[in-house]
């Protein structure tokens, strides 16, 4: 048996889908980047390698660059997808779901904020990610300095 016709389900289902799409290329993006501020004597090789080891362990000092790093490329791929794909998205956002519950008269035109969805995907889809995903070089990481504590 199908489930009935949901205009929230194919809202949320166009936000999911667009927001996978984007994190693959937030990611994919992340790996060009060989800068290491960790150190020349480290086994990660990639920002996002970093990343990876900062949300699954401690952050470190250096957290903020690579967090505006994060949200720079993650604005920059909203900027990029339809009109229509924004709105899904910030209607999954706290601002979003609390503009929809409003009465339609008491709704403003067009509320959409772009640093809602940047704050939505980058937490609930780009640091998830990095939260769970390994590699050799991020596993060796993590070991090597839990052995020094």
């Amino acid at each position: 048996m199908s489930e009935g016709l949901s205009e929230s389900a194919i809202v949320r289902e166009v936000a999911r889908r667009t927001a996978r799409r984007i994190t693959r290329k937030v990611i994919a993006a992340l790996q060009l980047i060989t800068v290491k501020l960790s150190g020349d004597r480290t086994e990660l090789e990639t920002a996002w390698d970093e990343i990876c080891v900062q949300v699954q362990r401690e952050k470190s000092h250096y957290w903020g660059a690579y967090d505006e790093t994060v949200r720079e490329i993650v604005d920059g791929q909203i900027a990029a997808v339809p009109k229509h794909e924004q709105e899904a998205m910030w209607l999954q956002t706290d601002g979003g779901v609390d503009w929809s519950c409003k009465e339609p008269d008491d709704r403003d035109e067009c509320p959409v904020c772009s640093d809602d969805i940047v704050e939505w995907l980058t937490a609930e889809y780009v640091y998830a990610e990095a939260e769970s995903r390994s590699n050799a070089r991020v596993q060796a990481y993590i070991e090597r300095s839990s052995a020094r504590d």
